[in-house]
């Protein structure tokens, strides 16, 4: 009966409580894995056991399923005897020459121990969702950014320009007329190259002969010019990094890109933690993703739970009318859940879910195309709150008996 024991150094066969055969590890942490994973050839070992041809004994399930694939069979030791080894596992590393002694084996564990902790966490680091989160996140706060440097651009400049403020929305095109100088600098062709159509450009030009902001100085101007010109750079920033986000959803997550779109997809994913994580999640969860606070009230007060979180950003479920948006958010949760496990296993894109979403919506569309109107409290009868006149008597004359029989004999 041979004993192959897995450690974290090495392989080593026993024979009866006795050693006869090593295979060391030359890169311990990492061959180690390997192994738990099934994944190692272990070339050498099977020869050594096939010439052998002994029963064999294992104390790991991927050592089990890597010696199978080799048409080894072994079977698995009892509990007693594993824990035996993980008491003994000094003892076996000096015995199986992987260590010269029990300290110089404590100290080669410490060693192997450092090693692996190190691999996992830069194989977690590399994970591609975790830089799909970091890049969402810095495109949201990117937002926050644009949109409190703009309120400040618009306040500022329009003490010089008030009118512009109101014809004007969009931040980009305000910041480019903003470069440009003051308002007698302005120009149809700075207009022109902001992006604006004839018609808006006709105005500006009549609105600006007639403004009634005051003046700038140069200094407070060239302040000015300097935040309109790091809003667009934020800008250039912001639509690179929803570009990459859109690449990198599509290559890692291609099924819950084309059930979610791929900025929903990224914040969801980001709230999830991970796509690991995210896959492990049921349809339920993922449909309140974000809502947490709305949902653990709800949970505390007995108040009506929340019927979606980030999903209410979805374009079908936000242009859905509101008593249809629970039931369009419970069907899309539904499938994000199965596309986010079909990109964890790498399954690829499959256009059957997007299909099957769409009926689904369409089903829902159709059904519930008018509120449901919901049932009305009955008034309760007259009958229920009072007493009939009958009723009263014959509670009174029964409190009479019981205080006759209470009082019977006594004087």
């Amino acid at each position: 009966m041979l004993s192959v024991l897995l450690t974290e150094l090495g392989i080593a066969v026993f024979e009866e409580e006795k050693f006869i055969k090593s295979f060391p590890f030359s890169e311990p942490a990492e061959d180690y894995v390997f192994v738990k994973k099934a994944k190692s050839r272990l070339s050498e070992l099977g020869k050594f056991l096939y010439e052998k041809d002994d029963d064999v004994l294992v104390n790991d399930l991927g050592l089990q399923d890597l010696l199978k694939k080799k048409s080894i069979e072994s079977q698995l030791l009892n509990e007693s005897k594993l824990e035996n080894i993980q008491l003994t596992k000094p003892q076996i590393l000096v015995d199986a020459g992987f260590a010269e002694n029990n300290d110089d084996a404590i100290q080669k564990l410490r060693n192997f121990a450092i090693q692996l902790s190190s691999s996992k966490v830069s194989e977690v680091s590399s994970s591609p969702d975790l830089h799909i989160i970091q890049n969402i996140n810095t495109l949201d706060d990117t937002d926050k950014i644009i949109n409190g440097m703009s309120s400040r651009l618009r306040e500022w400049y329009g003490l010089h320009f008030p009118e512009l403020d109101n014809i004007i929305d969009s931040i980009n095109g305000y910041a480019q007329i903003v470069v440009a100088g003051k308002r007698e600098n302005l120009s149809e062709q700075v207009f022109s190259d902001a992006g604006f159509p004839d018609s808006k450009v006709q105005m500006l030009s009549l609105v600006k002969e007639k403004s009634r902001g005051g003046d700038i100085t140069n200094e407070n101007l060239e302040i000015v010019q300097r935040l309109a010109k790091n809003i667009l750079e934020l800008f250039d920033m912001r639509n690179k990094l929803e570009s990459q986000v859109d690449d990198q959803m599509n290559e890692i997550a291609p099924n819950l890109s084309a059930v979610l779109g791929t900025t929903v997809g990224a914040r969801i994913l980001a709230k999830a933690g991970s796509l690991q994580k995210m896959a492990t999640m049921p349809a339920s969860t993922i449909q309140v993703l974000g809502a947490e606070k709305a949902l653990f009230r709800a949970l505390k007060t007995g108040s009506n739970p929340p019927k979606h979180g980030l999903l209410f950003q979805h374009a079908v479920v936000h242009a859905a009318p509101r008593w249809q948006r629970g039931k369009i958010a419970r069907a899309i949760a539904a499938k994000a859940a199965i596309a986010s496990r079909v990109d964890v296993h790498g399954g690829g894109l499959n256009n059957t879910l997007l299909d099957k979403l769409n009926v689904r919506v369409k089903e829902i569309e159709e059904k519930y195309s008018k509120p449901v109107k919901r049932p009305q409290p009955q008034e309760r009868h007259n009958e229920n709150f009072h007493k009939s006149k009958e009723s009263k008597q014959k509670r009174r004359s029964q409190r009479f008996k019981n205080r006759k029989r209470k009082n019977f004999g006594r004087r």
